[in-house]
């Protein structure tokens, strides 16, 4: 059986850009990708680091996804962290552009020029609160790989494309 991490890899392949999910077939695709996504990157830079880089249509389907496989506590701490977001800064329908500017961090283009200073929109205890959530979502409550290949993986051995 093909392990859903590197099917999902594959499917993000075919999702270039923003907005990229819409191209995939099925829900479940997006779902997964998405699943990805949040994995990968809270683990890489917390919370708003997933969120300023895919924007709040990936976090519908990863807190979808989530809950689909089980991970409950997960979702509720995704959940949380954009609650708290959407509080100070609504990001629903905003281009991920304009979501970067969550970040307290400086970002830099490919060619090393500043395109965002450093600060960020939300208040400095939201910021630190949707850290600790980000840290407890690393914490792992539940063990998402075996969830996520025991609801995705007889979806992907069913698809011809994956």
């Amino acid at each position: 059986m093909k392990d859903w991490y590197d099917v999902a890899v594959e499917y993000h392949r075919r999702t270039p850009g923003d907005g990229g999910l819409p191209l995939l077939s099925a829900e479940w695709q997006r779902e997964l990708v998405a699943l990805m996504l949040v994995q990968r990157d809270v683990n890489n830079g917390a919370y708003l680091q997933f969120l300023a880089n895919h924007g709040r249509e990936v976090y519908v389907y990863a807190s979808r996804a989530l809950r689909a496989i089980g991970a409950h506590k997960m979702a509720g701490i995704i959940d949380r962290c954009q609650a708290l977001v959407d509080e100070h800064f609504p990001t629903k329908g905003r281009p991920t552009g304009e979501i970067r500017q969550l970040l307290p961090n400086p970002i830099l283009d490919r060619e090393g020029r500043t395109v965002k200073e450093a600060g960020s929109v939300l208040p400095q205890a939201v910021l630190a609160r949707v850290y600790e959530l980000s840290h407890e979502y690393m914490g792992y409550p539940e063990d998402v790989g075996p969830l996520a290949q025991q609801y995705y993986g007889p979806l992907v051995a069913g698809d011809k494309t994956a």
